[in-house]
């Protein structure tokens, strides 16, 4: 009898034995098709609601035209008038008067700014540019001191400053040019929900032509500049 009972033991402890392995297949079955379900979910919630870098740093574009009033949550801005040039004034820190000249074309932006809630003026770090037809950006020229352009003046909330942008670019970059205005960006960080304005400037083949053609040989700024 106790050697049937010792018997039985075994056999009873070998099936004990027997049945844990298949258990423990199971549960690592179970716990790899839960982790492949929850992978298969962060990469479909990546690939569909995460925003890719250029979307995180491109900015809100509002566009318009020549004398069109574009308006953004933070600010609005007109183009009163574009012209040209070869030789524009500036001053240095005594206010002295100096021509200075160049061998392409200064673009002369005429702009009207204002802001909705809080006064900003232009950023050197994020400053307006113009967009050419083919990709090209230019910034306003350094030869032209900022005390005779926009970027003296302060955008109010409620009140309209105006003043002029001045671009140095060659004569094939003015065709389908557009002014890219963004007030509110500066320093070193990318604000993704900042605005900005792109204004058409109307130049056409036959109205950039006609722009160039009839440059002023000298352009005054000092006495527009207030």
């Amino acid at each position: 009898m106790a050697v049937t009972q010792r018997e039985t033991t075994r056999t009873a402890g070998r099936a004990t034995r027997k049945k844990l392995p298949r258990r423990g297949v199971g549960r690592r079955i179970a716990t790899g098709a839960a982790g492949i379900v929850l992978a298969a979910a962060a990469v479909y919630a990546q690939q569909n609601f995460t925003m890719s870098y250029e979307q995180r740093t491109s900015f809100l574009t509002y566009k318009g035209g020549m004398g069109e009033t574009v308006e953004t949550n933070r600010f609005t801005v007109k183009v009163n008038s574009v012209s040209a040039a070869h030789a524009v004034d500036t001053v240095d820190f005594s206010n002295k008067v100096t021509k200075v000249e160049t061998s392409n074309l200064f673009l002369l932006i005429d702009v009207s700014a204002t802001t909705a809630r809080e006064p900003v003026r232009l950023s050197p770090f994020a400053p307006p540019m113009l967009l050419t037809a083919d990709g090209r950006r230019y910034r306003p020229t350094d030869k032209v001191s900022d005390s005779l352009t926009l970027y003296n003046k302060w955008l109010q909330p409620g009140f309209w400053s105006s003043g002029v942008l001045i671009y140095e670019m060659p004569t094939d970059a003015v065709p389908g040019a557009r002014l890219v205005f963004n007030p509110d960006t500066g320093g070193a960080l990318v604000d993704s929900l900042s605005p900005e304005a792109e204004i058409d400037l109307g130049l056409s083949g036959s109205a950039a032509t006609r722009l160039i053609s009839q440059a002023e040989d000298y352009h005054s700024l000092v006495s527009k500049s207030g």
